[in-house]
């Protein structure tokens, strides 16, 4: 995996983009506890952050792991994870495992970009 920003946007909120496969080795071999930290610092908890998978294809567990536990510690630490635009293979995991609305998962952009603004659904 590959996390890129995107942007910083006025309205308070990054986007970041996730490239290839999430796996096991992606996380073990990142140098930081966390791959948001790598890209946005030791504050990375505190973001909002706007989380396009439009670039994955394939998520396995530990990768699972990840999004929710970063989306717990951004929530502890006042920011906000919207993963958004899932490939369908990813979509379908995420949609068998019922965390769709636990990782609050948008389909696109603009509903990810409405979401972390307003909070609606």
């Amino acid at each position: 995996m590959k996390l890129s920003l995107v942007s910083i946007e006025k309205a308070g909120f990054v986007k970041l983009i996730a490239e290839g496969d999430i796996t096991a080795s992606d996380l073990l071999d990142a140098k930081s506890h966390n791959p948001l930290e790598a890209v946005l610092g030791a504050s990375w908890a505190s973001n909002n952050v706007l989380l396009s998978l439009a670039k994955t294809t394939f998520i396995d567990s530990s990768a699972i792991g990840w999004l929710l536990d970063s989306h717990h510690k951004m929530r502890q630490n006042g920011g906000k994870l919207v993963p958004y635009s899932p490939q369908p293979r990813v979509n379908e995991v995420l949609t068998l495992l019922k965390l769709r609305s636990v990782l609050d998962l948008k389909d696109d952009e603009v509903a990810a970009e409405k979401f972390i603004s307003t909070g609606a659904q």
